[in-house]
Order: structure tokens, then sequence, then C-alpha cells
């Protein structure tokens, strides 16, 4: 059933990897496609059910999420968020760890009736929103309710159940 159709709650969410310029200018391309699939990785093993990930961009990634609320989709990006900032980025030929990553996400419910740019551009604009914000952080569609989540978790189960 397509989300126009159902009338249960789907979400999306788009997520950008932060400074991810600096890891190809800083450690070559191989690098940057390394985080690019480790991320991708990531992105994978979330899913569940009918969950799409997508590549929206660069270094920017999507995913739809039928049969979620905004709460529930906020909680799966920020443990992708904790998931990635976890890893440390390995040179192979050395073993050496250079980096960390961190992602910054952006996530919106969809309202049914509305056209699905609707939705794209307020997750779009919660994406700027984390970035402008200090990055490696999920904020929410509405422009009412943004939550840092990167130092403390119950903040955002406040500020989700505040948005439902």
């Amino acid at each position: 059933m397509a989300a126009g159709e159902a009338e249960d709650h789907s979400a999306l969410f788009i997520c950008d990897i932060d400074h991810f310029k600096k890891f190809n200018d800083n450690y070559g391309h191989q690098v940057g496609d390394q985080v690019l699939r480790l991320v991708g990785g990531i992105l994978r093993s979330t899913l569940k059910g009918q969950d799409i990930p997508c590549r929206y961009g660069g270094e920017e990634f999507a995913m739809i999420l039928p049969h979620t609320r905004l709460k529930d989709a906020a909680k799966v990006a920020d443990a992708i968020r904790l998931a990635v900032e976890r890893k440390r980025i390995v040179r192979k030929s050395t073993g050496e760890a250079i980096s960390r990553v961190t992602m910054s996400f952006g996530v919106a419910e969809f309202t049914l009736g509305e056209p699905g740019s609707d939705l794209i551009e307020r997750a779009d604009r919660a994406l700027y929103k984390a970035k402008g914000t200090g990055r490696n952080r999920v904020c929410l569609g509405d422009p009412e309710v943004m939550t840092k989540t990167q130092s403390s978790p119950p903040e955002l189960q406040h500020a989700v159940a505040a948005a439902s």
C-alpha cells in the first residue's frame, strides 16, 4: 500500500555524513569510499520489514520507514547515529585508526494527503537544523521540536514524546 493510501503512519529520514569532504581531502577517495560502505552497511543492518534505504546524494542517505511513527523513526535514526559514531575508520594498509565518523539526521512523518515533496522538504529542513546546531544529532521535521541526542538520549525520548 502506498503511503498516500495508508491510514497508518510512515516516516522518512535523511542523513548526512558530517564533514565528509574532509575524509576525501585528508585521506583520499578510497577512505571516503570506505566510509560510504560503512554507513551503507549499518543502514542495511537496521532494516526491518519494508524499510527502504537509499543513497540520496554524494554523502547523503535516506530511509523510508513504512508503518512507523515519528518517535519510532527518531529512535531508529538515533540508533544508527550511535552505531556510526562508535566505528573507527582504519587505514587498511597500516591498521592505523584515522578518524571517527558522525552523522546528522532529519526525520519527518508523512501526513495523509501531503505531496511527497513536502515530506522530503521537512526532513531536509530538519537535517539542516541538525547540521547547523552542532552536527552528530537527530532533529525532527516539526519546526517546534528539535532535539540534540549526542549526549542525552532521555532528551530524545522527551522531545519525541512531546511531538506525538
